[in-house]
């Protein structure tokens, strides 16, 4: 988001539609929300949404992958952003201020106040994502998954900052309902528990905390690619 924010050239909905993005991007730059999601969080219509993603894959903002029968999945990459070489400019973009307003004083008091949520299509303000328990999620994965896999014992700020990365990935794993079902599925992999021979006559493969919130493997679990 911090990459995006800064970007101009655009209409006020593309730079909606972008930010939405960002905002459910994980750490690669990549998301999967609904086009009805994104218009729930924008406040825009179907056919604005369409619109503005069109463009912004067009500015080299977005790449686009569709997977048959599945939910397209997104590309957020600002770093191939430029303006006016690779897309015309926004069509209803506002032109450039030609006066600049008075700054203000130095001491003049703040009037502006940050909103604690987004707004919502009826007016009311989102609350905000709640916060991620990481301690419960960790106490469920030594509750459900060990001895069998290794036990967390030392919650560091790494293992923190991927678990709030993955919470806040998608509001479906904003709940330690979804995330004991994603450890019961790890359960019943016989590849991810250890319990299928390894390759070569290796030792078997036994997935381990880090390795179950990676962000690569956080969305190969929770897409099934281990149910077999």
């Amino acid at each position: 988001m911090s990459a995006c924010w800064p970007l101009e050239g655009m209409s006020p909905a593309q730079k909606a539609v972008l930010i939405s993005l960002a905002d459910n991007a994980n750490d690669e730059g990549v998301c999967w929300p609904s086009v009805a999601t994104i218009g729930v969080r924008t406040c825009l219509s179907e056919r604005a949404v369409r619109n503005a993603l069109r463009w912004l894959e067009e500015s080299g903002l977005l790449t686009s992958n569709q997977r048959f029968g599945r939910s397209t999945w997104y590309s957020v990459t600002p770093a191939r952003y430029a303006p006016g070489s690779k897309c015309p400019p926004a069509p209803d973009a506002p032109s450039p201020r030609q006066d600049m307003p008075d700054t203000p004083a130095p001491g003049a008091p703040r009037t502006v106040r940050e909103p604690s949520g987004e707004p919502s299509p009826t007016g009311n303000r989102v609350p905000r994502s709640p916060s991620c328990p990481v301690q419960d999620i960790v106490d469920l994965f030594n509750r459900l998954l060990t001895p069998a896999l290794p036990t967390v014992v030392l919650v560091s700020e790494a293992r923190k900052k991927q678990l709030r990365a993955r919470w806040n990935q998608s509001d479906v794993h904003q709940s330690l309902d979804f995330w004991t079902e994603y450890f019961g599925a790890v359960a019943q992999s016989e590849f991810l528990m250890g319990r299928a021979a390894g390759k070569n006559g290796g030792a078997p493969f036994r997935a381990t905390f880090d390795w179950l919130i990676a962000p690569a493997n956080f969305v190969k679990v929770v897409e099934g690619n281990y149910n077999a």
